[in-house]
């Protein structure tokens, strides 16, 4: 719903961390590691930041991901900021 509701930045993936309740959605990781190395850079972005930030602490402490960025304050700050979004 939120995609629906901001936008999402121009030519990113979109993989949903969570469901609405806040549980990981099942199949996510997996997804996740067969589309992104380990190695490639990762930037993680949702309306706060607050959940990408939980996720990029796992990716990195936990499965070994070295290039892992989260868009502080969201994509909220990304569109305060007057950067473009696709509602595509």
């Amino acid at each position: 719903d939120e995609w629906r509701q901001t936008g999402v930045v121009e030519g990113s993936r979109k993989l949903t961390f969570v469901d609405a309740n806040g549980r990981l959605k099942p199949g996510f990781l997996d997804t996740l590691t067969r589309e992104v190395g380990k190695d490639e850079p990762l930037v993680l972005i949702c309306r706060t930041g607050n959940r990408t930030d939980v996720l990029a602490r796992h990716l990195v402490e936990k499965m070994g991901y070295s290039r892992v960025y989260n868009v502080r304050d969201g994509i909220t700050r990304w569109i305060g900021d007057g950067r473009p979004v696709s509602r595509g």
